[in-house]
């Protein structure tokens, strides 16, 4: 997670790709191991919530939000992600060659990756997170 924030305040998209790719796959391997023991399945919890949440709702849309003013000509947080969700083209052949909308373009495709992985029918395979974490919660836990 550190190395993702790195390169997030960096804006190096390959590995901002290349550190969420490491985070899915320790969540994959704790929940594919039968051996998971509660402090790995807080570890995948973690891996989760980071994810799931506080990165691409937080973190990203913030750094999108800092870094979108950079942008010239001009263009506003609401108008980037809708030409680039509804493939503006005249929105994008504006800001073909603009070497920082591009960057943010990527780095935007990237988050919207994560918000829209789904493993096993579930967001981010939440739901087999949550009968493995529920079966190995210990019964003393509050």
């Amino acid at each position: 997670m550190k190395n993702l924030l790195k390169y997030t305040y960096l804006l190096n998209v390959k590995e901002i790709e290349k550190s969420i790719q490491r985070l899915w796959k320790r969540y994959q391997k704790i929940l594919n191991s039968k051996k998971s023991s509660w402090e790995s399945l807080n570890e995948a919890r973690s891996i989760l919530y980071f994810l799931g949440y506080l990165y691409p709702e937080k973190i990203a849309l913030e750094s999108l939000k800092k870094r979108i003013q950079c942008i010239e000509p001009s263009i506003n947080l609401d108008k980037f992600l809708s030409a680039i969700d509804g493939n503006n083209t005249k929105i994008l052949d504006k800001y073909k060659k603009n070497k920082k909308f591009n960057v943010l373009k990527d780095f935007y495709l990237i988050i919207k990756r994560i918000k829209n992985r789904v493993k096993n029918n579930s967001y981010l395979d939440e739901e087999r997170f949550n009968k493995i974490y529920f079966r190995t919660k210990p019964k003393d836990y509050f």
